[in-house]
């Protein structure tokens, strides 16, 4: 199953952990009347790179147009997924996501050959320009989970997701998944507030309501660079 998103706006702020109960307030008292738009869940993401770390560099270099490739799936779950395989495209404040649902599970106790072999047999039913990617964006590189809460304005125009206990694993040296080293990044709550290109101006009197600032934030460019020390 094939998926491709419109371009949107994705425009992130950023707290300290200590501050959740009141994120929550924030998006809950929102003027604009945010109503829960899915039950709360466990997101996990696996990122794919180059040896180089292209990805990475090009998020820290401040490239505007650049991409992300990760498989994703949802819950508690570990070895037993079947999760999709995005590519993520941006260019400035504007992204917009392409995925693939595999046909199969995948094994998270096998190693990363293994692992490999089985996304490999998929590049059958991909779209040609994520059989491209793969061919070089192929090494796995960070696992990062969290919790995320789900709010949605009463019309659908405007969503707001709210990132928590975050935990991150680096990939790059180890044969087989690492699911036990974590990373010590920073407890944080990411609010992350997503519309359409015809949503700007109201966009941006959403925005403006939560007493944080917009920043840069990038899960991927935090957990490798607190492995990288």
């Amino acid at each position: 199953m094939y998926e491709s998103a419109n371009l949107r706006y994705e425009l992130k702020m950023v707290c300290g952990q200590h501050r959740l109960a009141q994120a929550r307030s924030w998006i809950r008292l929102h003027p604009a009347g945010f109503v829960v738009a899915f039950p709360p869940r466990r997101v996990n993401s696996l990122y794919l790179d180059t040896p180089h770390l292209s990805s990475l560099n090009d998020n820290l270099e401040g490239v505007s147009a650049r991409q992300k490739l990760r498989l994703r799936w949802y819950g508690d779950e570990m070895a037993d997924i079947q999760p999709y395989l995005e590519l993520k495209r941006k260019r400035n404040l504007l992204g917009r996501k392409e995925r693939y649902l595999l046909s199969g599970k995948l094994d998270l106790t096998l190693t990363w050959r293994e692992i490999l072999a089985v996304m490999r047999k998929e590049t059958g039913f991909f779209p040609k320009n994520l059989v491209s990617i793969l061919q070089t964006v192929n090494q796995p590189t960070l696992l990062n989970r969290y919790q995320r809460e789900y709010y949605v304005t009463p019309d659908g125009a405007i969503r707001v997701t709210l990132d928590f206990d975050q935990a991150a694993y680096d990939q790059r040296l180890s044969p087989r998944p690492n699911l036990r080293l974590e990373l010590p990044i920073g407890d944080t709550v990411v609010i992350e507030i997503k519309t359409g290109q015809e949503h700007a101006e109201r966009l941006r009197q959403v925005v403006a309501w939560f007493p944080v600032r917009r920043s840069r934030n990038s899960k991927y460019a935090g957990g490798l660079l607190a492995a990288l020390g």
